[in-house]
């Protein structure tokens, strides 16, 4: 018993004494691992930034070569115009607002195949911007275009208003719809006692449709000379009512005739006067001339209704053209305020008198000769951007057509009562580019005056070549 206590005492004293012995060591293992673990988290911290500052130095050195580079080719091109007294070509404000950013320098500044001139760079096609901004050579977006190129948006509303120029061919379908309407009353009668009315009163209502479509085509012979011509087809359909037929208040009579033709074609010729630059507008003189081409409205026989008493006459047939050879000249200026784009015209138009075989409505000829009023025209509107594929337009237009004058053989010329008129319109209108070389162009116009049309709509679709 007493053996076996010592011999537990002693397994426990050995025990025990291994455990102070192995205790601190098992502790300072611990204490050493942990700043093993920190130090390797920031060594690979620092090898991190090391990198990166590697890579922006690498960055950096290749900014400095292409700086350096773009330096010795300007003081190249400056020492060879002073030194070597070459013949440098100054661009203009103007020129170089025509050039939109574009910049080239020419032979006369380099020259490397001349053997005086070893040393001189390649001639170089860059932009002005790549030499001025802070932007490697040869970088199609620049960093800050200060002056960017016109959108389509722009370029189409120009194209529409001054013409394409160019050498460019183009074609455009055009298709317009018109609406007139005219009330009026005619008294046929007298008065009594200057109060009292004997005769016959007639309500007339005329409302005309008119549908048109015209295609036409343009070529741009150069930078200066535009030229186009049109045939339009028309389609009319005119309703006349009356009221008061067979001397009843109640009696309405209508008829409506219907026609479809060929209208007048006509041919024109612009000229660009001025460029538009950074000071002035962009001016284009053009001028038109029309071939009576369509049906003319001279010696249609009036029909009179039958059931009207009287009442309503209409035409026997419709007229698409005004039967008679006309002319055109005007002017029309263009400056772009980017996002805005300004425009206005000023168009004189002549008719020439014309000989007809019959020049009234009253049975039988009456051969003659005719001479439609002339007209001066003239407009402005507004443009607006929206983005780069679309734009709005706003403007108005009033024409001041002259009194038509009929001279009948072996008589006198006498004026067409009532055959004057004032003809203005609001226009509200928008350009779509459809494609690269496709757009849209839309109009509402709003009559003012009770010549002008109610509304008169049209769309356009240019297509260049």
């Amino acid at each position: 018993m007493h053996k076996y206590f010592s011999s537990h005492v002693s397994i426990i004293g050995i025990a025990a004494a291994g455990l102070a012995v192995g205790g601190p060591a098992a502790a300072s293992a611990q204490d050493v691992a942990a700043p093993d673990a920190a130090a390797a988290s920031e060594i690979a911290s620092l090898r991190s930034q090391v990198a990166d500052l590697k890579a922006r130095e690498a960055e950096a050195g290749k900014r400095v070569e292409a700086l350096e580079a773009r330096l010795l080719r300007l003081e190249g091109i400056a020492t060879s115009s002073v030194l070597l007294d070459i013949d440098t070509e100054t661009i203009l404000l103007d020129e170089a607002a025509s050039m939109r950013g574009t910049f080239a320098v020419s032979e006369a500044r380099a020259r490397p195949s001349d053997p005086m001139f070893p040393h001189l760079p390649a001639p170089t096609r860059f932009t002005a911007l790549e030499v001025f901004q802070d932007q490697p050579p040869g970088t199609t977006e620049p960093a800050d275009r200060k002056a960017p190129a016109p959108t389509a948006a722009q370029e189409n509303v120009t194209k529409q208003q001054q013409g394409t120029f160019g050498r460019s061919f183009g074609v455009e379908l055009g298709l317009s719809y018109t609406h007139f309407s005219n009330a009026r009353i005619n008294l046929d009668g007298f008065l009594a006692l200057d109060a009292i009315f004997l005769g016959s009163i007639s309500i007339d209502q005329i409302n005309a449709d008119i549908f048109t479509l015209e295609p036409s085509i343009d070529l741009g012979l150069s930078d200066r000379l535009f030229v186009d011509a049109s045939l339009p087809v028309l389609s009319r359909i005119s309703n006349y009512q009356s009221g008061g037929a067979g001397g009843s208040a109640a009696g309405l009579v209508e008829r409506t005739v219907r026609g479809t033709g060929i209208g007048d074609a006509s041919l024109g010729l612009s000229y660009r006067l001025l460029p538009e630059s950074t000071t002035a507008p962009d001016v284009v003189l053009n001028t038109r001339v029309k071939f009576p081409t369509g049906r003319h409205p001279f010696g249609i026989e009036f029909v009179e209704v039958e059931g009207s008493e009287g009442n309503l006459s209409i035409p026997g047939r419709l007229s698409y053209g005004t039967g008679v050879y006309g002319a055109s000249a005007g002017v029309s200026v263009l400056k772009t305020l980017d996002p805005m784009i300004v425009f206005g015209s000023l168009t004189y138009f002549h008719n020439f008198a014309r000989a007809f075989d019959d020049i009234d409505e009253i049975p039988g000829n009456q051969p003659g000769n005719v001479k439609l009023g002339d007209a001066y025209q003239f407009g402005g509107g507004l443009a607006f951007a929206l983005n780069d594929k679309s734009s709005i337009s706003m403007s108005y237009t009033q024409r001041i057509v002259e009194r038509t004058r009929l001279t009948p053989d072996d008589q006198d010329a006498r004026v067409v009562v009532g055959s004057q008129a004032n003809v203005a319109l609001v226009n509200l209108g928008a350009t779509f580019s459809l494609a690269e070389n496709v757009a849209l162009v839309a109009n509402v116009g709003v009559g003012l005056t009770d010549d002008s049309p109610d509304m008169a709509i049209s769309v356009r679709i240019p297509y260049r070549f």
